[in-house]
């Protein structure tokens, strides 16, 4: 087994350019996850300084064997908007899961939805995935909300999974299989 970075090419979709971010977005990464609404559903604290956007970088964004994330690109402007991708990816079991987030004053526009639409397309026309997790707070009802329009199926809740801020969190699981995805393309053509 390899254990090389996941190649990402660029995405193009009607809108949005998504690619691979690199230390030039750094001002971006920063800005973005220091903001309360990026924070607000995970574990994670907002990052304070630049320091501490260049550690994230290094941990979740970086392309990694088993993760890469890409920023989500406004097409005609090139304004950088959110971040996608998908981690815990594990090829020799043909899964992984998705992850995403998006600037507050761009929700409500489809943007994630067409965004997550294209890592489905990549992950199982390109890594040939079969599986494709996600998951949210049981509070975050948007994100819940958007997954379940991507085409997911909602496979249950994981009770007080996580502690953070304080409190016990329940996990909304979904996934959707290839078979699925296929089905719904065809289904929308």
């Amino acid at each position: 087994m390899e254990n090389k970075p996941i190649q990402t090419p660029e995405i193009i979709t009607e809108r949005l350019n998504l690619r691979q971010l690199t230390e030039d977005d750094m001002n971006f990464i920063l800005e973005f996850f220091t903001r309360e609404e990026t924070n607000r559903y995970v574990a994670d604290d907002a990052i304070k300084s630049m320091e501490e956007a260049r550690e994230l970088f290094e941990a979740f964004i970086r392309p990694k064997p088993y993760l890469f994330r890409l920023g989500l690109f406004l097409k005609d402007t090139g304004q950088p908007i959110g971040t996608i991708g998908l981690y815990g990816v594990k090829m020799e079991d043909f899964r992984a899961v998705m992850g995403f987030d998006l600037l507050k004053e761009f929700w409500g526009n489809g943007y994630m939805i067409e965004a997550g639409q294209a890592i489905l397309n990549y992950g199982f026309q390109e890594l040939k995935l079969n599986r494709i997790q996600a998951s949210a707070d049981a509070d975050n009802v948007r994100s819940l909300v958007t997954i379940e329009r991507m085409g997911f199926k909602k496979e249950g809740v994981m009770r007080q999974k996580d502690f953070y801020k304080g409190a016990f969190h329940d996990d909304v699981v979904y996934s959707i299989l290839k078979e699925e995805w296929m089905a719904n393309r065809i289904s929308s053509t």
